[in-house]
């Protein structure tokens, strides 16, 4: 079992949809994926990252009373951001790293990973801003 990330939409109606894909590169590389976005002048990366699920499913904190799921929590009290928010980052992201070409990884170079879970997250995300949801990355294990 790793930890992952999970892209998820919120929708107007108040559910969580999500991809349900393991994006373990983005989560892996995530601190260098901030720095990526200061260079690329967007907000950090982690802005769209919630703790929620994990939270509650790797440690002894009880759901609040009257929630049913780690998705219902979220819904209410997680890291959201506009699709459009979203999308800046994630693009300018990717136009860095495309560019630039940074490394990722001591041995083995996971930038074609990278690339590949941010070209998906950014479809995902263009899904969200067509329906006027909301966006971020659930990490989960």
């Amino acid at each position: 079992m790793s930890t992952v990330l999970w892209a998820n939409h919120l929708l107007t109606n108040g559910e969580v949809a999500s991809d349900e894909s393991d994006k373990w590169a983005l989560y892996k590389y995530a601190a260098k994926l901030d720095k990526l976005a200061s260079a690329a002048k967007v907000e950090p990366f982690s802005s769209l990252l919630d703790h929620t699920d994990i939270r509650f499913n790797m440690g002894d904190d009880e759901l609040p009373d009257g929630t049913r799921s780690t998705n219902e929590l979220m819904a209410r009290e997680g890291v959201w951001k506009s699709a459009n928010d979203a999308l800046a980052i994630l693009n300018g992201l990717l136009a860095l790293i495309s560019s630039e070409k940074p490394r990722f990884g001591v041995i083995k170079n996971d930038r074609d990973l990278v690339v590949a879970e941010l070209s998906q997250s950014i479809q995902y995300a263009k899904k969200a801003s067509a329906v006027s949801a909301k966006f971020n990355f659930s990490v989960v294990m």
